[in-house]
């Protein structure tokens, strides 16, 4: 199968036109979302709502894609409201409590394989 992803190329035009996010972001996101891993000081403090973390944290890169990326996790129907928005969340999500990531991410493979199928 191939990489599942919070990115794929069509469904990020169809949501927001050309998103400016940086793929080492885009690639932390996909790691954080789907495979539980913890994120770094900039993803973090984007995920628990930290503005001064986030912004003293950011590559110079990801300083010039704040408003994308923060238009993407507050907008997009996929990003699930219980993955961020507080540390409470970010620590239930890394930690699957109640099997929170588990079920989000066998849903995405469900439509994943769902839309490979449909072709």
């Amino acid at each position: 199968m191939s990489k599942l992803t919070l990115f794929p190329a069509d469904h990020i035009s169809n949501q927001l036109g050309q998103l400016v996010i940086p793929t080492h972001t885009k690639e932390a996101f996909d790691s954080y979302f789907l495979r539980g891993y913890a994120p770094g000081g900039f993803i973090g403090s984007i995920l628990t709502n930290n503005l001064y973390g986030a912004v003293t944290s950011a590559d110079l890169a990801n300083r010039h894609a704040i408003y994308e990326i923060v238009k993407w996790l507050t907008t997009d129907p996929i990003v699930p409201i219980h993955s961020w928005g507080t540390k409470e969340h970010v620590s239930n999500w890394l930690d699957d409590v109640g099997g929170i990531r588990t079920k989000f991410v066998e849903k995405m493979e469900k439509e994943y394989i769902w839309e490979t199928l449909k072709g």
